[in-house]
């Protein structure tokens, strides 16, 4: 009786995905993004990224609640392919959830900027700074096939900002 249910069991796991493969699988797949992100040189690297890792019908809503498409978010893209970007930053999953086809992350998206404080509001003029800007957010992933794409990004909270502190430690 005992080698049926599990026998039984086991066929039912073979089907769905284990939580640990997925998160390593978008753990990789937020790496790649963030990697990726600041490497872009043309408007052909953002749409073929897109292409790959998001939806079509992607989405982003901000920490006020407006709702925003790809197609507004691409021509901000486009825009910052004009500015050299150096600063590090880290999308860490705090919190995995499976649903069918999908899974749900909660999301910190880490970003480490250094700065010249002209204006001093950090301490004394024109000296300079590191930022570390932390913001939450909750990303919907779906299984297309063998593959994950990303079909939205929503804020959960306001950005948090250290000043001058050691940079993210995983």
């Amino acid at each position: 009786m005992h080698t049926i249910l599990l026998l039984t069991f086991s066929l039912l796991q073979a089907g769905s995905p284990d939580l640990f493969s997925v998160q390593t699988d978008l753990q990789g797949l937020y790496d790649e993004i963030s990697q990726a992100s600041q490497q872009f040189l043309t408007e052909s690297d953002v749409d073929d990224f897109h292409d790959v890792l998001f939806t079509p019908d992607w989405v982003i809503v901000d920490a006020g609640g407006r709702r925003r498409t790809w197609a507004e978010v691409r021509e901000q893209q486009i825009r910052a392919l004009d500015v050299l970007r150096r600063d590090p930053m880290v999308q860490s999953i705090q919190k995995l959830t499976l649903m069918p086809g999908g899974a749900t992350a909660l999301v910190n998206v880490t970003t480490v900027h250094s700065i010249v404080d002209a204006d001093g509001r950090y301490g004394p003029k024109d000296a300079p700074h590191t930022l570390t800007e932390t913001t939450p957010f909750r990303d919907t992933w779906v299984a297309i096939g063998d593959r994950w794409k990303v079909k939205s990004r929503q804020q959960t909270g306001p950005a948090k900002v250290l000043v001058d502190k050691p940079e993210y430690e995983p």
